[in-house]
């Protein structure tokens, strides 16, 4: 049991290239958004709209040590490209949704890949295989003000500095500005809301003890160790 602490903060913080620590209010998760990762899990973009899903706050970490989850023997990397919003709103034109982004990060989407083949194959939701302890990882936040709209960046990641994943954001099927519009359209976002934007193909297993480092042109670079 953990004794419960109330005056302890409920919303995790990320942090900025200034130094300053903002609250994080939801993670909204993009999926398919890569066309040739849509395809090495067997599937296509939806050009009609994005597939999204969450994750719980509480499951982001700023690392560098990650904790590798329960119920898993197949563990897998997702590196993305993460908007922060630093305003809210709803039904926001394109326009809008690229004023209301506060900056940019690398960041990690994990999953449970054998818990996921196994809640597509029963039509259930995928929430054991995307929401846990230090399932959503992130860099610390460049503003945009520093970077400019990120439209096109290489983006990598390695483990054991070897490379597994590379493409471009160029390559989204739904760029970072129709993401937060047609997120916009679901349910009002607001300020600290992430949008964790898609991965690109390379995705694989890893295991405790493996480093992984992920990079996008004109951000911080993201570095953690599996525990």
């Amino acid at each position: 049991m953990i004794p419960m602490n109330w005056n302890s903060p409920v919303h995790p913080a990320f942090l900025t290239t200034d130094g300053r620590r903002r609250s994080v209010n939801r993670i909204f998760c993009i999926a398919k958004n890569y066309e040739d990762h849509a395809k090495e899990m067997g599937g296509e973009v939806d050009r009609k709209a994005p597939f999204h899903f969450q994750k719980s706050f509480d499951a982001l970490t700023l690392g560098p040590d990650v904790r590798y989850p329960s119920h898993t023997e197949d563990l897998h990397h997702e590196v993305e490209l993460v908007a922060v919003l630093g305003e809210g709103g709803r039904n926001l034109s394109l326009r809008e949704a690229e004023t209301i982004i506060f900056g940019y990060a690398v960041g990690l989407d994990f999953t449970r890949r054998d818990r996921q083949a196994e809640a597509k194959d029963k039509g259930r939701p995928w929430e054991i295989a995307k929401n846990f302890d230090d399932a959503a990882v992130m860099g610390i936040v460049t503003p945009k003000s520093e970077s400019g709209l990120m439209d096109k960046a290489s983006i990598t990641l390695d483990v054991n500095g070897e490379g597994r994943q590379a493409g471009n954001i160029n390559q989204m099927a739904f760029n970072t500005a129709e993401l937060i519009a047609f997120l916009s359209t679901i349910q009002e976002l607001k300020a600290g809301d992430l949008v964790f934007t898609g991965t690109p193909s390379g995705v694989g297993a890893v295991v405790r003890g493996d480093h992984l480092y992920g990079k996008i042109d004109g951000l911080k670079g993201l570095e953690i160790r599996l525990v």
